[in-house]
């Protein structure tokens, strides 16, 4: 298992590193998913150890936690009437989405995954432990994530000449490590309290609990882009065995997913746009289902609040988290 793993990464990070030149969001985890999963579907065998795929999920619950901020929660009651708006269209592209992937003979519960409005990486994790088909997710949310951010950064093209992640810290620091030293425990809390996910979950709030208490940390880049790695190929390596003709089909209502929801996300910031003083561009980047990180940066570089539109999808994360019993159970239900 550990030279196919081994191999299994390596062409992964072929994959991030092509991603990477082309500049595609979330290039580590994409690149490394579309890489395994052509090799993949041409025979090749690959396979990721769970225990690694596990270490992954828990980097990434604390990634997410580092980002979730209790002030930034707190300005949404000014924020109602957008806050409002994005939990109706959470609701339009819940269902819609369903209706539309159902077509694409994927089952109720995986219909369900792939309607998740944001979020591509916890979709996954929450899909995978509910016994969801993570290889349809994965082609519909890859397709989202890809259309609706590079239709967001061509929008914003049209009001700056460029656009630029500021750049994150490579080195490990003692403060940065403190919070890879209390994952781990809190992993076992949570499994201990039977807190669904974990693996997942524990570290999210130990990343949330650090970052509300003030301690200004970031994890280097290289953590967060090795957990990409690791969880693109784990989802790539799923496609082994599968035929090319389902994987275009569901590519197809994906894509299909991804146009319904930008031009309800900007119907719906037009009608909050007409009755508030908010602009339509700014609850725009705030409703769109892309990438929390990709929306922040393109909200700076048009002069809006980042914190208006990052405190929208954190929201709307930790709703489609804690939400998630409740669409397993009505998945099932519409099963049988």
């Amino acid at each position: 298992m550990a030279k196919k793993t081994l191999k299994t990464l390596v062409l992964g990070c072929l994959g991030g590193v092509i991603a990477t030149l082309f500049s595609l969001p979330l290039a580590w985890m994409l690149g490394a998913l579309f890489m395994v999963m052509v090799v993949s579907l041409g025979g090749i065998k690959t396979g990721v150890d769970k225990r690694l795929h596990r270490v992954a999920i828990a980097l990434l619950g604390l990634f997410i936690g580092s980002r979730i901020q209790a002030s930034e929660l707190v300005s949404l009651v000014q924020w109602y009437p957008s806050v409002l708006a994005m939990l109706v269209y959470m609701g339009i592209m819940l269902v819609g989405g369903y209706f539309i992937f159902i077509r694409a003979n994927v089952g109720p519960m995986d219909a369900m995954f792939c309607a998740y409005p944001g979020s591509m990486n916890s979709a996954l994790v929450l899909a995978e432990r509910a016994n969801g088909d993570v290889r349809w997710i994965a082609i519909s949310h890859s397709l989202r994530l890809v259309t609706v951010v590079s239709g967001a950064a061509l929008m914003a093209s049209f009001f700056v000449d460029d656009v630029t992640l500021q750049s994150s810290p490579v080195s490990l620091s003692l403060m940065d490590g403190l919070p890879l030293l209390l994952a781990p425990l809190c992993w076992w809390l949570a499994r201990l309290l039977r807190i669904p996910i974990p693996e997942f979950l524990g570290p999210m709030a130990a990343g949330a609990i650090i970052a509300n208490l003030g301690m200004d940390y970031s994890l280097p880049t290289w953590v967060v882009f090795t957990a990409f790695l690791v969880l693109g190929s784990s989802v790539g390596a799923r496609f082994s065995g599968t035929h090319w003709s389902q994987v275009v089909s569901v590519g197809r209502f994906g894509m299909i997913y991804a146009l319904f929801a930008l031009i309800v996300a900007a119907l719906m910031a037009w009608l909050v746009a007409s009755i508030t003083p908010l602009s339509f561009v700014a609850v725009l980047l705030a409703l769109i289902p892309g990438g929390v990180g990709e929306m922040a940066v393109i909200a700076m570089v048009m002069d809006i609040d980042p914190v208006y539109v990052v405190s929208h999808h954190v929201l709307r994360l930790l709703l489609l988290i804690f939400m998630t019993p409740l669409v397993i159970r009505i998945a099932k239900q519409t099963a049988a």
